[in-house]
């Protein structure tokens, strides 16, 4: 049983790992986000199809309901949608009181309203609206929950688009970072399986991290723009981008320090100097302190040229073939994201969980037999 709980052991770490990179990703995600706003543009692109006319789009942006959202909104609740399209179609031909509210509790009228709508830009949004009224009758209610409905439904296929995007951007994400790091799964599978001591402690800080974290990650800008199906009690108060960026580095620093603390065989050797401050000597008739400086500097050169992290070296180039493929596979297992690791690591710890105490009954029960 022995192998297993090693080979048990060895994939929490990984998937560990895994999360921690994730997790990495996604903040810098979060930093890119705050600055190119994709979500935003997503949103508003949606809009813009949805309501077929430029100029209707940038007068609903400028709603009273919308303009509080900020100038380039990522989230617009569904009933806001729809609250403020219907006010801008009713104003377009009422009068008087009924113009400055727009919307009414009579939906005859509201159809009326909007049926007189002779605008060319507007035939489209007219159209469908009208649709959606009749097709709730006379529930004026149930007219307006048509209405966030087909808001949703246009959202769903901006959620498509955003989700494609990060997607792909995880997985470059995954890439720079395992190459930045370092992060060959080959090799830090090797790691775990061969150094006992390296895999208890990278497997305690796992535990460690689910104990301190039972709720998943959020997802951050891995995240589709919401559709608001189910408003919040209170709309959010959007992040400036100063605050969005702020908050990225703050994470980026942290799940940093998380990573650097595991002790693993990432990153890339530094190639030693002979100019370095610890090979010199301040006496340099001293023969013996001279001849301890060079033999550091001779064993540290050695060390750095025969450093696991780097290729293993072959005739064949097999070694840079491996070191690619573990750079890959890790990039490949991060562009899944962080919850899904996250799931992943708890129901791992849940089966050790339950296999230890089986290990250490085991002995017991081969004296009883014997």
């Amino acid at each position: 049983m022995l192998f297993g709980s090693t080979l048990l052991e060895v994939a929490i770490g990984m998937i560990f790992v895994y999360l921690l990179l994730s997790l990495l990703c996604s903040a810098l995600s979060e930093l890119i986000e705050s600055f190119i706003k994709f979500r935003a543009r997503d949103l508003e692109k949606g809009i813009v199809r949805l309501l077929s006319d430029k100029d209707l789009a940038a007068e609903f942006f400028d709603h009273p309901l919308v303009k509080p959202l900020g100038d380039n909104p990522s989230y617009i609740p569904a009933r806001t949608f729809s609250l403020a399209l219907w006010n801008i179609a009713t104003t377009k031909t009422a009068q008087g009181q009924a113009a400055a509210a727009g919307v009414t509790q009579d939906l005859a009228s509201i159809r009326a309203m909007i049926a007189g709508v002779e605008d060319a830009k507007l035939q489209n949004i007219k159209k469908a609206l009208l649709t959606l009224i009749d097709e709730a009758g006379t529930d004026i209610n149930k007219a307006r929950a048509n209405v966030e409905q087909w808001y949703n439904d246009a959202m769903d296929r901006v959620s498509g688009w955003y989700k494609r995007r990060t997607h792909w951007i995880l997985i470059v994400l995954g890439l720079l970072a395992a190459l930045a790091f370092n992060v060959d799964t080959i090799t830090v599978v090797k790691a775990l399986w061969f150094n006992d001591a390296l895999r208890t402690s990278v497997v305690a800080a796992a535990e460690d991290y689910a104990k301190a974290n039972p709720t998943p990650p959020p997802q951050g800008a891995t995240a589709p723009p919401q559709t608001g199906a189910t408003p919040p009690t209170a709309t959010p108060t959007p992040l400036t981008p100063e605050q969005q960026a702020a908050e990225a580095r703050q994470k980026i620093s942290t799940i940093t320090g998380q990573f650097n603390s595991l002790n693993l065989p990432v990153g890339w050797p530094v190639k030693p100097r002979p100019d370095d401050p610890k090979y010199q000597v301040s006496d340099k008739n001293d023969a013996a302190a001279l001849k301890a400086a060079d033999d550091r500097f001779k064993a540290d050169t050695k060390a750095y040229e025969t450093d696991p992290r780097w290729p293993a070296p072959s005739e064949n180039y097999g070694g840079l073939i491996m070191k690619l493929l573990g750079i890959i596979l890790t990039a490949l297992a991060v562009s899944q994201g962080a919850p899904f690791w996250f799931d992943l690591l708890n129901k791992f710890i849940v089966i050790r969980s339950t296999v230890k105490p089986r290990e250490k009954s085991q002995p017991e029960g081969t004296k009883d037999k014997r």
